[in-house]
């Protein structure tokens, strides 16, 4: 069997996960001033619970975008490669 090359896909999708963190991190001083309590919440813990809603959709979003990248064949392709060598079996040319 013969391994084709590895083709290049583009992930940067995956710097979306870098809004979840500035939702909780960046934003904190901006939220804590604020007096507002809808339902009798303070803001900061709704701030929190609605962040954890937004982190969800968001991974959700990329989880979509790295199928749609092809993400889910290369980890086929990986585990049944490895698959093998953790039975104990060696491929050509590996040092045992």
């Amino acid at each position: 069997m013969t391994a084709s090359p590895p083709t290049r896909r583009s992930l940067s999708h995956r710097w979306l996960l870098v809004l979840p963190f500035l939702w909780q991190v960046a934003l904190v001083p901006v939220v804590n001033e604020v007096s507002l309590a809808p339902l009798h919440i303070p803001f900061p813990m709704l701030w929190q619970l609605l962040g954890i809603v937004f982190a969800t959709m968001v991974i959700g979003l990329v989880f979509r975008l790295d199928r749609r990248a092809g993400v889910d064949r290369d980890e086929a392709e990986f585990l049944a490669r490895t698959a093998g060598q953790e039975a104990g079996e060696h491929t050509p040319g590996e040092a045992r």
